[in-house]
């Protein structure tokens, strides 16, 4: 040994040691546990999460998980995949090796990243700040953003929408609008809700409307008895910055493809189904159900019906032509 290192001075250093793990080791039994995330409370809640790509048209994982009451959405995905994140933890980088294309920094590589979804609606806040729901169905889906940097609601989540709302927040009614000569159609969306156990007041659709505060709204139609409605009108007039990538123009339906562009027309006997928000995490919703005649309409409650059997897809929109099988918009845009 050297210097004044002696047997005595390497005892005392281990009794020391073991003193100091075991005041730490009865710190965290009686207290430092509660500090830890996945105990912040004995109580657990069950959510859906589900990783997709271009637009929810390939789905790359489905899991339903169990964590703690008052886990975030980034908890949730940590469960069930392999996830990398930037900015502090709270923005989701890659899943399961699939990164991120955008170089935000020196603003350049290609535009596709992860977007996230509750229930429908797109988060306003990051996976890491969303408290969980029981129930919650969190989508996460990488997808181009060329044509629109935000999409605002996802179409084929739109019965779950109903049941969890967003944030805790659920819609205080749904109202089912129609126009002049869709009452029928109406009737038979509206059933679909009710056998749901959702209530709805069914009703004539009017120019003026537009989605009020904490309602969710269904509008069923022919387009061109709906395209006086203001909301409608100026929505797809405005479909890239709204996120639409189906849209109404004139006796046509166009859709875009996944990085923009019309990419294909369909001119008659076509329906669509599609969603709308004024901004993310909002509650004020549309559901639209629409044809560009009477055997359009009748295809997209046919599409309405089987999205609702299958428990829902977590894709933008849906195109419905009459005679064929209906897709999903933008990812399957053919």
């Amino acid at each position: 040994m050297k210097g004044d290192e002696t047997p005595g001075r390497g005892r005392a250093w281990l009794l020391a040691s073991a003193a100091v793990a075991a005041l730490f080791a009865a710190f965290f039994l009686v207290r430092g546990c509660a500090f830890m995330p996945w105990n912040r409370s004995g109580r657990e809640v069950e959510v859906r999460v589900t990783v997709t790509r271009d637009f929810g048209a390939t789905v790359l994982k489905e899991q339903r998980v169990r964590v703690r009451e008052g886990s975030t959405a980034m908890d949730a995905l940590l469960e069930a995949a392999e996830v990398e994140t930037a900015y502090g933890g709270g923005f989701v980088q890659g899943i399961d090796g699939l990164r991120s294309g955008y170089q935000s920094g020196l603003g350049d590589g290609e535009k596709v990243d992860w977007f996230f979804y509750v229930n429908g609606h797109m988060a306003d806040v990051g996976a890491d700040d969303y408290t969980l729901r029981d129930g919650d169905w969190l989508v996460f889906d990488y997808h181009s953003w060329d044509y629109s940097m935000f999409t605002p609601f996802l179409a084929g989540c739109f019965f779950q929408a109903l049941r969890s709302g967003y944030g805790g927040r659920s819609a205080e009614g749904v109202a089912v609008l129609h126009t002049p000569g869709a009452a029928e159609e109406a009737g038979e969306v509206a059933a679909m809700l009710e056998e749901r156990g959702i209530s709805c007041d069914t009703r004539l659709l009017e120019e003026d409307w537009a989605p009020r505060e904490d309602e969710y709204a269904v509008v069923v139609g022919i387009w061109k008895e709906m395209e006086d409605n203001g909301y409608f009108r100026g929505a797809f007039s405005n479909a890239s910055r709204l996120g639409l990538y189906a849209y109404f123009d004139g006796a046509e339906l166009k859709l875009a493809g996944p990085r923009g562009g019309v990419a294909e027309v369909l001119s008659g006997k076509a329906g669509l189904i599609e969603g709308t928000g004024p901004r993310l995490g909002d509650g004020r919703s549309a559901l639209l159900v629409c044809g560009l005649d009477r055997e359009g309409l009748d295809a997209a409650v046919e599409a309405l019906q089987e999205l609702a059997a299958e428990g829902g897809r977590p894709v933008t929109a849906i195109a419905a032509p009459a005679g064929s099988a209906a897709f999903a918009v933008p990812g399957e845009v053919r």
